[in-house]
């Protein structure tokens, strides 16, 4: 048996001592969290990909996450804080899965979250029915159009027929009926209804309103918010007393329900906006430059503050080689929202980003759709998008990939807008192509 009163007495127990002694503090006083409230949370689950987020306390400022699929290892990534996003893909459509995540360190786990389950969604249909026609003489054209319903619709350019000349067209219960607005040559450029007796149009720099008995020309320039400001390209509100009016030279403005203000943003005499949309209390904005220099941007404002989200410096994009990505995604020219996800049109593809945290922290990006210059979309669903091009073509996402589903022989016609509620599309351009989407 060993001697131990030897070993206790002897003169190497005060240096042991002394080597375990910083260790025994550390464990003492920072002792590592066997908890660190890992949860995850499916924020967006479509056919073939799914996306979380994820929250925790206690990990370090930067540390590694892992996504278990059923139990299997499937994605590892580093995240900045105590939140972030993950992203699994290569999903089954209409299937079920259970995901965890875990703290992981030095190889191992060292927390996992609790168990959710997620169930994938079915892949729609790409059959539309299409019906093409012209409104007007040779020389009419269509800017904008609004859907209250399928049995009012507001069509808005110019409107050339042999009764006399127009600028707004009214499909109401089966006919159409055109009208003026303000005087002959006053092209119209945007509309926007909130119902039959709620109606903002505008002209490239001046908004009218219906309230159901008549039209009200606002003079902006007369308002005191500057000498040649145009504000006309885009409206979009969600109630009477706020709308927003997006215009070029960067300008923006805001209507209250009684006084109109414009908007002070970086991109002031920059770039035109082509659109502006927004949801809750964020309102975005996007546009770009038609010539050299070219610029794109795509903006936030909320709270009476405006941030940049995206910005380019080219019209089509810069690949970087080391990465594999594109540094740069080139114009920026529509968006949708949907849910809590937004939908980029840029010239390289779509960044798909979640609009209520940090902006850059996750995106996604379609690129695998047939080329055009796509000027609008509506994103209905994650399996349900909707693009049309400027020359001839439309293509649909059914959340597994991309199909022409509409192209117009006529290599002259261009497209400049449309509208959706429903099955119900509407296409306006050089013509009017309305669409039903086949279930």
């Amino acid at each position: 048996m060993p001697n131990l009163t030897h070993f206790i007495s002897g003169n190497r127990y005060p240096a042991l001592l002394l080597l375990l002694l910083p260790f025994l503090i550390t464990a003492c006083f920072n002792p590592e969290p066997e908890d660190y409230g890992l949860a995850l949370e499916a924020v967006d689950v479509v056919c073939v990909e799914a996306t979380f987020r994820v929250t925790a306390s206690g990990v370090p400022e930067t540390w590694t996450c892992g996504l278990y699929r059923d139990d299997s290892l499937v994605v590892t990534e580093t995240l900045t804080g105590q939140s972030g996003y993950i992203r699994d893909t290569g999903l089954l459509p209409v299937a079920d899965y259970t995901y965890h995540i875990s703290y992981m360190k030095e190889g191992r786990d060292k927390d996992r979250s609790d168990l959710i389950a997620v169930t994938t969604l079915d892949t729609t249909s790409h059959d539309f029915t299409w019906t093409v026609e012209t409104l007007g003489d040779a020389g009419s054209y269509l800017n904008d159009v609004a859907i209250v319903d399928e049995n009012n619709i507001y069509v808005v350019g110019e409107i050339r027929s042999d009764s006399g000349w127009y600028n707004i067209g009214i499909w109401n219960n089966n006919q159409w009926k055109f009208d003026l607005v303000g005087p002959v040559g006053n092209i119209l450029c945007s509309v926007f209804a909130f119902s039959n007796n709620d109606i903002w149009v505008s002209n490239a720099c001046s908004p009218y309103h219906w309230d159901g008995n008549e039209w009200t020309l606002y003079h902006l320039e007369n308002m005191g918010l500057g000498y040649g400001i145009c504000a006309g390209n885009s409206i979009w509100g969600s109630s009477s007393d706020n709308v927003w009016f997006a215009g070029n030279n960067g300008t923006l403005v805001h209507y209250d329900g009684s006084r109109f203000r414009r908007i002070s943003n970086p991109w002031q005499s920059q770039l035109d906006w082509s659109k502006v949309k927004g949801m809750g209390n964020d309102v975005f904005v996007v546009g770009y430059t038609r010539f050299s220099p070219f610029k794109s941007a795509f903006i936030n404002i909320k709270n009476g503050e405006c941030k940049t989200l995206v910005s380019s410096n080219t019209a089509n994009g810069i690949w970087d080689s080391t990465l594999g990505i594109f540094s740069d995604w080139g114009h920026m020219i529509t968006f949708d929202i949907l849910k809590e996800h937004l939908y980029v049109r840029a010239i390289q593809g779509i960044l798909k980003f979640p609009h209520s945290q940090d902006y850059m922290s996750h995106w996604i990006m379609y690129q695998d759709y047939p080329g055009d210059f796509y000027v609008d979309m509506d994103t209905k669903a994650g399996n349900d998008i909707l693009m049309i091009g400027a020359i001839r073509q439309f293509i649909h996402f059914n959340g597994k990939n991309w199909k022409n589903v509409f192209s117009n022989p006529n290599i002259y016609c261009e497209y400049r807008a449309m509208d959706r509620k429903e099955d119900l599309v509407i296409v306006v351009g050089d013509q009017i192509v309305w669409g039903k989407k086949v279930k």
